[in-house]
């Protein structure tokens, strides 16, 4: 599985910086301890994005960088899932912006505010290989942007996922909860009863 994270600069400055990382601790305590099989990637993305473990995501501090690549955050973990051919694939996806950045063949990233149709172009094409690997994916959807919901929706919908508009301390219970539910595939939502169920999914 993967979980992406949003670390643009947009995260810290509204807050959501210390949240996501709990979140990403708690869901590799979660791993680590009780579900030992699963291979869990966990994948910031801002400019760029690149594959990091615990240790240097919960280290890591903010900084003005301008750019969300969901592209490259894609890219990567459908690498990670091509590793993994036996297993379930399972994407989680913590963004409050949409994307702003991708990365060109030659490697050079692109950004463009407000986004680009190009942009917006690859991350769909990589979202669409994540669907034809299998994934089951998932979208947590931080703050009110109208445009980021509208690209979330539309992103899920894509790909047969789903959008979770959490309030920012249930993000982590959130989370949790979709990783929860993608080990029952016949009982989807059966994370509910486990965390109380704050009724926070939109679609």
């Amino acid at each position: 599985m993967a979980l992406c994270v949003d670390t643009s600069f947009s995260m810290a400055m509204d807050g959501r910086w210390v949240p996501m990382k709990r979140t990403a601790l708690a869901l590799h305590t979660l791993i680590s301890t009780r579900f030992r099989g699963d291979d869990l990637q966990l994948i910031s993305f801002g400019r760029a994005a690149r594959q990091m473990e615990i240790e240097q995501l919960t280290a890591l501090e903010p900084w003005h960088d301008k750019g969300t690549n969901l592209h490259h955050a894609l890219l990567l973990a459908n690498r990670h899932f091509r590793k993994h051919p036996s297993a379930q694939p399972v994407l989680l996806v913590v963004t409050d912006g949409e994307p702003t950045s991708h990365l060109e063949p030659d490697g050079e990233v692109f950004f463009s505010y407000p986004p680009h149709p190009l942009t917006i172009a690859h991350a769909v094409r990589e979202l669409d290989a994540s669907r034809r690997l299998g994934a089951q994916t998932t979208f947590f959807r931080l703050g009110d942007d109208p445009g980021l919901a509208r690209f979330v929706q539309s992103m899920a919908a894509r790909v047969d996922g789903r959008v979770v508009a959490p309030e920012l301390d249930d993000l982590g219970a959130a989370v949790l909860g979709s990783y929860l539910g993608s080990r029952d595939p016949g009982d989807p939502m059966s994370y509910d009863a486990f965390f109380g169920g704050r009724g926070f999914w939109v679609g």
